[in-house]
C-alpha cells in the first residue's frame, strides 16, 4: 500500500517500510493519495498557508522511479474506466475547467468550464460525483454528465456512489438511491453520529461506513465505528471488534478495500478483514508516525 508521507512510504503490513519513491517534494507540504485502477495519484498541498494557488497533481510510476506530473488542479478524483482522472484545472483568476486525463494517452481535449471551487470527487458508469462550492456552508453535491454538465442527482450531501448506488445523508437518516431502477429507500442509521465516511468496495457491491465520532460524549476520546452496507439488500452488517477508542481518525489512519474484497484499516498497524470472518488479521509491523491521514491499497 501507498502511504501519503512525506516523501510517500510504499508499506507492508508485516516487513513496514519497503520503499520511498524517489523524486516526491519534500520539506513543508503535504500529501493525499488516491488510487486510480491499479495505479495511484498524488495531490501536494501547502500545510498552512490560505491556497492561492492549485496544487499540484503527480501520478505514482513505482516504488524506485519519480512520478510523473499531471500538471495543477484544484482537486482530483478517479474516471469510471480506472485509466485516468478527472481535474479542475485554473486558467485564470475566475477561470476554471473540468477536464478528463488519461494516465496513458494524456490530456483528453480541454475540457468543459466549470466553477473554481468545484470538488470532484468520484466517477460511475451513472456520471460524475462533484460538490459545488466545496468547504462551504452553502456546498451541494450534483452528479453530472461530465461532457455535457447535465445534472442527473442533485442532494445537499451524497456521501457516497458506486455501481447503480448513491447513498444520501439526511438529518436523522440516510436515503439510499438506485439511479438504475429510479428509486429511493429510507434507511435507519445503525450508529449515532454525524455524516460518515464512506468507502465502497472496488466492485461497489459492499459499502464500508465508518460512523467515526472525533469527540466522544464531548471528550477528547476519538471513536472509529465501521459497518458495511449491501446496498442490493439493503443490509446493515457491524464490522467485528467495533466501536473502538482511537487516536488515528486524524491523522496515522484510514481504510481501503484490497483487490480480494479485503477491508484495510490502518490504525496504529495495519488490519485486514474480509467479509464472514470472525476477526481482523493484524500486520506486524507499526505505522509511521507523522501528520499523514489516509492511503491506498494498490492491490
Amino acid at each position: 500500500m501507498l502511504l501519503p508521507t512525506v516523501g510517500p512510504t510504499l508499506f507492508d503490513a508485516d516487513r513496514g517500510p519497503v520503499g520511498t519513491p524517489p523524486g516526491y517534494p519534500g520539506g513543508e507540504v503535504a500529501l493525499t493519495v488516491v488510487r486510480v485502477g491499479k495505479q495511484a495519484v498524488f495531490t501536494v498541498y501547502p500545510p498552512y498557508t490560505q491556497n492561492s494557488a492549485p496544487f499540484e497533481v503527480l501520478e505514482y510510476t513505482g516504488p524506485s522511479s519519480p512520478p510523473r506530473s499531471l500538471g495543477r488542479a484544484w482537486s482530483v478524483a478517479p474516471d469510471a474506466a480506472g485509466e485516468g482522472v478527472w481535474l479542475i484545472r485554473q486558467d485564470g483568476p475566475d477561470d476554471c475547467r473540468l477536464q478528463h486525463v488519461s494516465l496513458a494517452k494524456g490530456e483528453l481535449g480541454r475540457g468543459q468550464s466549470a466553477s473554481c471551487r468545484t470538488q470532484v470527487r468520484t466517477e460511475t458508469a451513472h456520471g460524475l460525483l462533484i460538490t459545488i462550492n466545496g468547504g462551504a456552508a452553502e456546498s451541494t453535491d450534483v452528479l453530472i454528465e461530465p461532457v455535457t454538465g447535465r445534472t442527473v442527482r442533485q442532494a445537499p450531501r451524497i456521501l457516497g456512489a458506486a455501481g447503480d448506488w448513491l447513498l444520501l445523508d439526511g438529518l436523522t437518516d440516510l436515503t439510499l438511491v438506485d439511479l438504475r431502477a429510479g428509486s429511493s429507500k429510507k434507511l435507519n442509521r445503525p450508529a449515532i453520529g454525524g455524516a460518515p465516511t464512506v468507502v465502497p468496495s472496488r466492485e461497489g457491491a459492499v459499502w464500508a461506513v465508518d460512523f467515526a465520532n472525533p469527540a466522544h460524549r464531548n471528550t477528547s476520546t476519538q471513536v472509529r465505528d465501521l459497518w458495511l452496507l449491501r446496498p442490493a439488500g439493503p443490509t446493515w452488517e457491524h464490522v467485528p471488534g467495533m466501536p473502538f477508542a482511537t487516536e488515528h481518525l486524524k491523522r496515522g489512519g484510514g481504510f481501503d478495500w484490497s483487490a480480494a474484497g479485503d477491508l484495510v484499516l490502518a490504525d496504529g498497524v495495519l488490519a485486514a478483514w474480509h467479509p464472514g470472518e470472525p476477526r481482523w488479521r493484524l500486520g506486524q509491523a507499526a505505522l509511521p508516525k507523522g501528520n499523514w491521514s489516509g492511503f491506498t491499497v494498490l492491490f
